[in-house]
C-alpha cells in the first residue's frame, strides 16, 4: 500500500477503466494486476487503526487476496476523510427516489409499531431458513422448543442489543447514534454511498453499520443488525462495484463488543484478522462470489456472530474446496 496524490489516483482509475471496460460483472481475468483505490473514512470519536497499522492491514489483505481469491491487486490510498465531511459529500443522495425506497425498510428501534414489523419479519425469516443453517448459526440451538421460540429470542436480542450499540458513549461524550452521525449507521446511507462513490473503489471506515431493518439475511439478524462489510453495484467505475469494511466491531473496547466477540483478538493479530475478513468482501468485489452458510472453512461464509477471531482461526485452518456460485449482479 502506498499513498499517492490525487492526480496519480485519477490516472490509476483511468487505467483500471481501460483494463476492465465491459459489461457489468463480467469475469475478471486473473493474469493481470488490478489497481484498487481505497478511501479511508474516519469517525473522530471512535478508535481507529494507526497509519502504520492501516498500511500493515492492507499489505496483509493484498497477500490474502492472492492466496484465497487468486487475484493480484495494488492498493492506492487517498488521504483520510472525516466521516462528517463524507456525510456532507453524500447529502445530495438524500432526495433521490431510491433512497426513499430503501428507507421504507428502515425501522426505528424506539417505535412499538416498527418493533412489531421486525418481529413479523424475523418470524418469517426463521420459518424459511433451512434447519441445517439454524443449527449451525443459532447459539444453543437445542434449548429452543421450535422455530417460533427461536424467532422470539432473536427478536428480543436484536432490540435489546441494538439499543445498547446505538447508545454507546464515544470519546467526545456523545452516543454512537447521535443525530449528526445517525444516518451513517444505516444500510440506506451506505448502500447509496457505494452506488454513487466516485474516485475510489473501496472504503475502510472505523464506524459501524448497525440498524433495525427488514429484508436482512439471518446472520445480520443474529448479529443484532450489525453489518461488518458490504459490496454493492457501482456503474461509475470499471469494476462495476464498490465495497466497504467497518472496523469498529473489531476495535471497540466497549463492554458490549468485548463480551460479544468472546475470544478477544490478540493485539498482534488485529490487522491480520481485519485483513482476512476484508478478503471475504473482496471475494464479492473481484470474484463475484455469493455468501454461503454451509461450506466448511470457507472464506465466503461470513461471521454469523461477532467472534471474529474464531472465524479467522477457522478460515486459517484449511481452505474450502467446494465450487462457488458467481453472482450475475449485485
Amino acid at each position: 500500500m502506498k499513498r499517492r496524490p490525487r492526480p496519480f489516483l485519477a490516472i490509476i482509475l483511468a487505467l483500471s477503466c481501460s483494463t476492465l471496460a465491459g459489461n457489468a460483472l463480467r469475469e475478471l481475468p486473473s493474469d493481470r494486476e488490478y489497481p484498487i483505490v481505497v478511501r479511508h473514512i474516519v469517525d473522530p470519536r471512535l478508535p481507529a487503526l494507526s497509519e502504520a497499522e492501516f498500511q500493515d492491514m492492507l499489505d496483509r489483505c493484498r497477500e490474502y487476496i492472492r492466496e484465497y481469491l487468486g487475484y493480484n491487486v495494488s492498493f492506492f490510498v487517498q488521504a483520510n476523510q472525516p466521516l462528517p465531511d463524507f456525510r456532507k459529500e453524500m447529502k445530495k443522495l438524500d432526495d433521490l427516489p431510491m433512497m426513499s425506497t430503501l428507507k421504507e425498510s428502515l425501522l426505528n428501534v424506539e417505535s412499538e409499531t416498527d418493533r412489531t414489523r421486525l418481529k413479523d419479519y424475523i418470524d418469517k425469516l426463521v420459518a424459511d431458513t433451512a434447519e441445517s443453517t439454524l443449527r449451525r448459526h443459532v447459539p444453543d440451538y437445542g434449548r429452543f422448543a421450535g422455530r417460533k421460540e427461536i424467532a422470539a429470542h432473536i427478536h428480543e436480542e436484536y432490540v435489546e442489543n441494538l439499543r445498547k450499540i446505538q447508545g454507546i458513549r464515544t470519546a467526545d461524550g456523545t452516543p454512537l447514534g447521535a443525530a449528526p452521525y445517525a444516518d451513517t449507521l444505516t444500510y440506506p446511507f451506505w448502500d447509496m454511498a457505494l452506488r454513487h462513490l466516485e474516485g475510489a473503489h473501496f472504503i475502510f471506515t472505523n464506524t459501524i453499520m448497525a440498524d433495525m431493518e427488514l429484508d436482512i439475511p439471518i446472520y445480520v439478524a443474529l448479529r443484532h443488525g450489525i453489518t461488518t462489510g458490504l459490496v454493492e453495484e457501482n456503474r461509475r467505475n470499471a469494476f462495476r462495484a464498490a465495497g466497504i469494511i467497518f472496523t469498529y466491531p473489531f476495535l471497540s473496547k466497549d463492554g458490549f463488543f468485548v463480551l460479544k466477540r468472546g475470544r478477544e483478538i490478540p493485539p498482534e493479530k488485529l490487522t491480520d484478522v481485519i485483513a482476512l475478513y476484508a478478503t471475504h468482501e473482496f471475494g464479492h468485489f473481484l470474484n463475484h462470489y455469493r455468501d454461503y452458510y454451509d461450506h466448511e472453512h470457507c472464506i465466503m461464509v461470513p461471521a454469523h456472530d461477532l467472534d471474529y477471531y474464531g472465524w479467522y482461526l477457522d478460515k486459517k485452518e484449511k481452505k474450502c474446496g467446494l465450487e462457488h456460485e458467481k453472482l450475475r449482479q449485485f
